[in-house]
């Protein structure tokens, strides 16, 4: 749709305004134009011209996404399935949730946007704005648990290190990473899993022997599938929220499928993998001492893999300091796309170079991180239980938009208008649907502190219950939405 030509004006004046202020400003342009020589990463939400989307490497994605979950995290929410819902070595993983990240991915490319900005033409300026809150929660929490147990791996080589000085470690190494931005993080993942698989294929070949005869399990319940695998739900779908942001710099003429699928292979395979190792490793436990001890009674995951390690001596300690960095490239990226939601949760901070927010988020992540190292799993727990909520909701209604709405068609996105809140969609479609599917999510949902009815007999279905509601109220709201205002 074409934009007035005072509003074109307001939007070409905007980009120009914001480049003078990063980029050719005073004593921020001496600093910004030293660290643009050093590879450091100045653009932030602004759109990513068709011109400058000159990148050809796409596998550096799938890089990337196995990075990312090639860490003692995805391992430590395998743990999850004996520990919290009393399953045996798992025969079942949810693969749905992970086809939303790889999905999204797709865009970035066509549209040239960042996740949340492409979510403007759903959720509207504001609106937008709630769920880059649910965002910008999601990313601190995981960052905070991934400082915690590369904290504790690192602590657990040797007594003369804390916890908190473990902690501290890890997240300003994975500043130093973030702070660089697109090149330098590609760059780093593409890397940083090689010693850490050869870690955990070690530690499989070391400590494997005590896995080959799991003892038998307790006959699972539904519910307590369905519960696990909501769990597992919120660990993979919550990248949804910022998948387009690593792949804005592709070329807009890749194919989506290539896109697609480095991305889908880079998230399955570390997780689906990983994830069953640790449920295997934690039902074996209570059988071999040396890992009961070095597990700490369910409190140290690092301590655990250190004990699977053991047997190798010095070399192990050597693997475990491997493993606990495995979690910088998890952290870094995360770091990356939480200074590029808090440009758009608050849209003025825009002229602020992004690489100022990931220190900003470094001075949140390392004392909550402390304060939270001795409720490991309850946090984890609670934590990944309930972020799958809002993003189901969330994937539900922008992929509606851009399906039926937008026919699929990059084209039906008009790139002038992801600032202009008159011209974007008023969200209330986008929040109103959202809001409508609370109330059949809360009697869903089934945890600690609170089982609703429906979750009593059925388990936790409120990741279903979320996707689906909210997808079936946002046609008739977007449709009327659409009615009122005469355009899209």
């Amino acid at each position: 749709m074409a934009t007035t030509p005072t509003e074109k004006y307001d939007w070409e004046d905007k980009e120009r305004v914001d480049v003078e202020l990063v980029e050719q400003g005073g004593y921020k342009d001496r600093w910004t134009r030293r660290l643009l020589k050093i590879g450091v990463e100045a653009r932030g939400i602004q759109p990513v011209p068709d011109h400058e989307r000159t990148d050809t490497q796409y596998s550096k994605i799938f890089f990337l996404w196995f990075a990312w979950n090639v860490n003692i995290l995805t391992f430590s929410a395998g743990t999850l399935g004996p520990v919290a819902f009393g399953l045996g070595t798992p025969r079942y993983m949810p693969y749905d949730p992970l086809l939303q990240p790889p999905l999204l991915c797709t865009w970035g490319p066509k549209l040239g946007m960042r996740q949340m900005i492409a979510s403007r033409y759903s959720f509207g300026y504001y609106g937008v704005i709630i769920p880059c809150i649910f965002n910008l929660i999601g990313m601190v929490a995981f960052s905070i648990l991934n400082s915690i147990i590369a904290g504790q791996a690192l602590a657990s080589v040797t007594t003369n290190l804390s916890w908190a000085v473990g902690i501290v470690i890890i997240t300003v190494i994975s500043l130093l990473v973030s702070f660089c931005g697109y090149n330098v993080l590609n760059w780093y993942e593409k890397l940083s899993w090689i010693p850490v698989l050869i870690t955990f294929i070690i530690a499989l070949g070391v400590g494997g022997k005590h896995l080959s005869n799991p003892p038998p399990a307790e006959p699972a319940t539904a519910s307590a599938i369905l519960s696990f695998a909501s769990t597992l739900a919120g660990f993979a779908i919550t990248f949804s929220g910022l998948s387009s942001d690593f792949t804005t710099y592709y070329r807009s003429d890749v194919s989506g499928w290539k896109i697609f699928t480095y991305s889908y292979l880079g998230l399955l395979i570390p997780i689906v993998t990983l994830q069953c190792l640790g449920a295997a490793v934690v039902v074996n436990v209570p059988f071999v001492p040396a890992w009961e001890e070095g597990y700490a009674g369910g409190t140290d995951v690092g301590g655990l893999l250190e004990a699977m390690l053991h047997p190798t001596k010095g070399f192990g300690k050597f693997l475990t300091v491997l493993l606990s960095l495995s979690v910088a490239g998890n952290i870094a990226a995360t770091f990356y796309s939480i200074s590029l939601n808090v440009q758009i949760f608050i849209p003025f901070l825009v002229i602020v170079p992004r690489y100022v927010f990931s220190i900003v988020a470094t001075a949140i992540v390392i004392p909550l991180s402390i304060v939270g190292a001795h409720r490991f799993y309850d946090t984890l727990l609670n934590f990944l239980g309930l972020i799958g909520y809002w993003a189901s909701a969330y994937a539900a209604i922008i992929l509606i938009e851009h399906l039926l709405f937008r026919k699929n068609n990059p084209a039906n996105y008009d790139e002038k208008l992801w600032n202009m809140p008159k011209r974007l969609p008023t969200g209330l479609a986008a929040v109103g649907a959202g809001l409508c599917s609370v109330a059949l999510i809360v009697p869903s949902i089934d945890q600690v502190w609170f089982v609703g009815p429906f979750a009593k007999t059925a388990g936790d279905i409120g990741f279903e219950v979320a996707f689906g509601v909210s997808a079936v109220m946002y046609i008739p709201f977007r449709y009327l939405e659409i009615r009122i205002r005469g355009h899209v």
